[in-house]
C-alpha cells in the first residue's frame, strides 16, 4: 500500500510543498468501473515523467471538452500514481463519478473515454502534507471524496487509529483489504443524516476530522464542530459539489456566512 508523508515540523501543523506548474498531454491506457459510480481512468505517457503528488488533498486539473467544444478544467484527486506501472511506464489513476441521467463535461468525457484517447492534465501545483500529533482521525466522504479519503487512510495507516464514514453502499468495495484494516470503515446509505452521524463519533481536541462531499450537507457539520470547540487545526472540510449548482467552486468557503 503506497503511503504519504506526514508533516515533520511542529505537531498539528501541515507542511506545504510547491511543485513546478506543468500541463501534460496524456493517453488513456485503461478504463474500468469501480465502486460508487466511479470510473477509473488510467493515464500514461512520457509527459508523466517527474509527476509528484505528496499530500492527501492534492488535486490535478483535468481538461475536457465543454458544451461549446472549448476545453474546461475540472479538479480531481490523483487516486494513485505509479512511476512504473503495468504499461512499463508511469501511470496515473483518476477516479471520476459518472452521473446517470445528468450531464457534465468530466462525467460525459469519462463515460465515453476509451483506450488511446488523449487528454490534458495540469498540476498538482503543490502538496499540503498530512499533520502529525493527533490521537485519532475521523474521515467522511461521499463517492466524490473517496479518492482523497483513501489517501488520508494511507497517510495515517500505522500512525493513528482511523474511523472512516463512507456514504453510498457501493463505497464498501472501494477500499482494498489493507485500507479497510487501517480505517474500520462504516458504510451508510445517502439518506442518513450526516450531522447525526458525526454527533455519535469519538471526537475531541485530539481528533483530526476531514470530510468531503456535498457542500450543503457539510455546513451544519462544520458549525457543530466549531460549536464544540474543535480547533481549526483539527478540521478540514470541503464541499466538492453542491446540489443544483453545476458551476460550484470547491475552493470557495464551505459556509459563506462564516468563512473563517
Amino acid at each position: 500500500m503506497h503511503t504519504f508523508p506526514l508533516s515533520t515540523s511542529a505537531p498539528r501543523s501541515r507542511d506545504a510543498v510547491r511543485h513546478e506548474p506543468r500541463r501534460r498531454t496524456l493517453v488513456v491506457l485503461r478504463r474500468r468501473e469501480v465502486a460508487g459510480g466511479l470510473v477509473r481512468l488510467t493515464l500514461g505517457g512520457d509527459d508523466l515523467a517527474g509527476f509528484t503528488s505528496l499530500g492527501p488533498e492534492d488535486h490535478v486539473k483535468l481538461f475536457v471538452p465543454g458544451a461549446d467544444g472549448a476545453l474546461v478544467g475540472r479538479d480531481y484527486t490523483p487516486s494513485e500514481f505509479r512511476p512504473l506501472g503495468a504499461s512499463s511506464g508511469p501511470e496515473l489513476d483518476l477516479d471520476v463519478v459518472v452521473h446517470v441521467g445528468a450531464s457534465g463535461p468530466a462525467s460525459d468525457w469519462a463515460a465515453a473515454a476509451r483506450e488511446g484517447d488523449r487528454v490534458e492534465v495540469g498540476g498538482p501545483r503543490g502538496s499540503k502534507l498530512a499533520p502529525a500529533g493527533f490521537r485519532n482521525a475521523l474521515l467522511i466522504a461521499d463517492p466524490t471524496g473517496l479518492p482523497a479519503l483513501r489517501r488520508w487512510v494511507r497517510a495515517f495507516a500505522g500512525v493513528l487509529p482511523v474511523h472512516a464514514v463512507l456514504f453510498g453502499g457501493a463505497a464498501a468495495h472501494y477500499l482494498d483489504e489493507a485500507e479497510v484494516l487501517a480505517a474500520t470503515p462504516q458504510v451508510l446509505e445517502p439518506h442518513h443524516d450526516l450531522l447525526e452521524v458525526v454527533r455519535t463519533q469519538d471526537v475531541d481536541d485530539d481528533t483530526f476530522v476531514w470530510a468531503a462531499g456535498e457542500a450543503s450537507a457539510l455546513v451544519p457539520v462544520r458549525r457543530h464542530l466549531k460549536e464544540q470547540g474543535l480547533p481549526k487545526t483539527n478540521r478540514s472540510l470541503h464541499g466538492y459539489w453542491k446540489r443544483g449548482d453545476a458551476g460550484f467552486d470547491h475552493h470557495a468557503p464551505l459556509d459563506p456566512a462564516d468563512p473563517d
